[in-house]
């Protein structure tokens, strides 16, 4: 990159003039003229070709009450407008749509005569900053959108208009929120289980700025080193170097907003979820559309806000204003102060965005930053001219559109070589004790591992989920080899679909039209330690599983699969164990005792050595109208002699799970909000309480099958890649502790 500093000098003594010269080029932004912004951002090159051929664009940004719309004839604005979204109309793809339509057919326009569109990108997968065709991939990556947001409806409703006009209409996106250029140290945090990633900022905004300033001073947006502040209803911010964004302040964690909280104090966050005073519903409304001037003063207009100061009678509102208007010029100079602490000097500061156009505040941002460097105003945003150039760009020049598909796979291929740089030991920890019990799912994980690797049978491998289950297995190491039975062309095929690697060592394939007859050989004849279910029905694996036990003579006990469960729940300090959720459908109270049995022989190997075991009901008295509570105290006073364990039932879930119900209900037994083990009544109830933790409270589960000689592992297709990686690990730290057992 060049050496900025003649680059400073200019700005330094022209910045008053500079700043002219931009709002000079902002007022120049008319209908039925050559729009100045687009001008700015365009290529030589492009601005000539679109001035002869002029091709005829349509822009669509939606935003969450409007559509922005712009139509350009070559670099003529034909006509733009804000299409507001009526409250009470139901909003989507379709609506949206509509709108554009309407005011098209409103101002005379003709939506046969567009031949591209430019779409704003939504939650993409992430990317490098430019220009994209539109792709079908890019429908799938927004269907599995990390954020709800407003900007999601634009691929989809660009491909709608675009099959109104014909086949022929390119349609684009460029710099989307989701674009991510962060240097190698800015993505890590304090903490090795969390990376920054690029994702939510403002990219069109930040860039156009950057392109703007370029154009005024006569260089490229590669020489300049600049801090660019979007102050919006969201708000973001971003250092520039060598034409990459290489740090940001994101639109979801780093400032305030109109609804947003930004970033929290996490030490406080914590205590408020661990003594309930907040769920993580009410964090993420916070965080993505409750938080920021809403919260602070009801209202999502900084304009309306700074208004009702200069009339408002009553001194505590003029009071309170100022407070929060002192609040928000704090954040914002914090964030920008931050970005500015690099090793080279930045060029200038620019001030974007809605809040841009209140000189009076931007002054009260810029008072607080106290730096060498000129600091710009440029009010508004040139998103809608950013789009409609990377178009023309794409349109002029086809070689300048990157391949969506292959930029994202290029992006995660260089974050995985970095990320083994990352993770990478500097002083390798001294052996550490096992943690018994384990508290966390990554304490099982660790009781899984060992130099001499177990052997998984997966009982029809040609299955994804349990293919998934063994890549991160794989990837985690020190735990299994795994042999893939089931037929040998599918599996194959699949493996290599999803990446396993079937290098002999770590992955075997064995081929077999009967995968669960091949898996249970491979048990008798110790060529396997246990199993894992892949495509074959559950029943027909727990039929030959049980099959093989009977050949291998009477069991020292009587016989009951079961399926322990255990949940790691945010806020909780501990993991809770839950049986049977999964197998037995409507066990009697000798059943249940079975069930709590085959629990029990699993926590001790796992290292509870006296677990706390709830029987569960809606009742904590025995009832004859609540049968649960009649089998729990049953079977509580069959196990109250045993010294393994504290036992007490009937007992609701609140009273087993909530220190604070058991203090509220005065309850006086030995279990008040710390129980180990839930002992459900039937499948109904396990259930109920297994979705509850794993799909409103955001628990994982590690889960196995137990109860014969050595667990199994069932995946399901709901379960996140870390409940399967901690269920293998579950399977085979009880495995291990087995084995062990029996050696000694």
């Amino acid at each position: 990159m060049a050496d900025g500093s003649h680059l400073r000098a200019r700005l330094g003594e022209t910045a008053r003039t500079l700043e002219r010269e931009l709002f000079s080029v902002l007022d120049g932004v008319k209908e039925g003229a050559e729009d100045p912004l687009l001008c700015c951002l365009c290529p030589p090159a492009v601005t000539e070709v679109a001035r002869k051929v002029r091709w005829s664009s349509l822009v669509i940004n939606p935003g969450s009450t409007s559509t922005k719309v712009a139509v350009y004839s070559g670099l003529t604005l034909l006509a733009q407008d804000e299409l507001p979204i009526p409250v009470d109309r139901e909003d989507g793809v379709e609506p949206r749509v509509g709108s554009v339509r309407e005011w098209f057919s409103r101002r005379g326009l003709n939506l046969s005569e567009v031949t591209g569109i430019a779409a704003r990108g939504g939650f993409l997968a992430p990317l490098p900053s430019g220009t994209c065709r539109v792709v079908p991939a890019m429908l799938q990556d927004l269907e599995r959108a990390p954020y709800p947001h407003a900007s999601n409806l634009s691929v989809p409703a660009a491909l709608r208009l675009a099959e109104l006009i014909g086949p022929e209409v390119l349609v684009t996106v460029t710099d989307p929120v989701t674009c991510d250029e962060l240097d190698p140290e800015q993505r890590l945090t304090g903490s090795s289980l969390l990376r920054r990633d690029g994702l939510a900022a403002h990219y069109l905004n930040h860039r156009a700025c950057a392109g703007i300033l370029a154009w005024l001073l006569g260089c490229t947006s590669a020489e300049l080193h600049l801090v660019t502040c979007h102050m919006g209803g969201g708000m973001s911010a971003a250092r520039h170097r060598g034409g990459r964004l290489v740090q940001v302040s994101p639109g979801f964690s780093g400032m305030p907003s109109a609804n947003r909280s930004g970033a929290l104090p996490l030490h406080q966050v914590l205590r408020a979820l661990e003594q309930h005073e907040v769920s993580l519903s009410d964090l993420r409304r916070e965080l993505l559309s409750e938080g920021g001037l809403l919260a602070l003063a009801g209202t999502q207009d900084f304009k309306a806000l700074f208004e009702r100061a200069r009339h408002a009678e009553d001194p505590a509102v003029r009071q309170k204003i100022e407070l929060v208007r002192r609040f928000f010029a704090d954040r914002i100079a914090q964030a920008i102060l931050e970005l500015s602490a690099a090793t080279a000097a930045l060029d200038a500061i620019v001030l974007t965005g809605g809040l841009a156009r209140d000189a009076d505040f931007c002054r009260e941002v810029s008072a607080r930053l106290h730096l060498p460097v000129p600091v710009l105003r440029l009010p508004g945003s040139a998103e809608q001219q950013a789009l409609a150039a990377g178009l023309l760009s794409a349109c002029a020049d086809p070689s300048r559109q990157l391949d969506y598909v292959k930029a994202r796979e290029e992006l995660a291929a260089r974050r995985r070589q970095e990320d083994a740089l990352l993770d990478l030991s500097i002083f390798e920890p001294g052996p550490r004790r096992p943690v018994l019990p384990p508290t966390r799912l990554e304490h099982v994980l660790a009781l899984a591992r060992a130099d001499e690797l177990l052997d998984v049978a997966v009982v029809g491998a040609d299955n994804e989920e349990a293919l998934l289950a063994v890549k991160l297995a794989v990837e985690a190491g020190g735990l299994a080899r795994f042999l893939l039975v089931g037929p040998y062309a599918r599996v194959a095929e699949l493996a290599w679909e999803l990446d396993v690697v079937v290098d002999e060592r770590n992955v075997t394939l064995v081929d077999s039209a009967d995968p669960v007859a091949t898996s249970m050989e491979l048990l008798q004849r110790n060529q396997a330690d246990t199993l894992m279910k892949g495509s074959v029905m559950t029943a027909a694996l727990l039929k030959g599983y049980l099959e093989l036990m009977k050949k291998k003579g009477p069991p020292q006990r009587k016989m009951r699969l079961s399926h322990l469960g255990l949940f790691e729940i945010p806020g909780r300090d501990r993991l809770v164990a839950v049986a049977d959720a999964a197998i037995n459908t409507y066990p009697d109270v000798e059943a249940r005792l079975e069930i709590l049995e085959n629990a029990l022989q699993a926590m001790h190997l796992l290292g509870w050595k006296k677990p706390k075991v709830a029987v569960v009901s809606a009742v904590e008295k025995a009832s004859k109208a609540v049968t649960s509570s009649v089998e729990g105290e049953t079977i509580a006073h069959r196990m109250q002699e045993r010294d393994d364990l504290v036992i007490e039932g009937p007992l609701s879930v609140d009273l087993a799970l909530s220190p604070f119900s058991a203090r509220e209900k005065r309850y006086p037994g030995r279990i008040r909000g710390d129980a180990d083990l839930l002992l459900v009544p039937d499948i109904d109830a396990g259930n109920a309480i297994y979705k509850a933790f794993t799909v409103a409270s955001g628990a994982t589960i590690a889960g196995a099958v137990i109860g014969g000689e050595r667990p199994f592992v069932l995946t399901s297709r709901g379960d996140s890649s870390r409940s399967k990686l901690s269920s293998v690990a579950l399977a085979l730290a009880i495995t291990r502790r087995q084995k062990r057992e029996n050696v000694a």
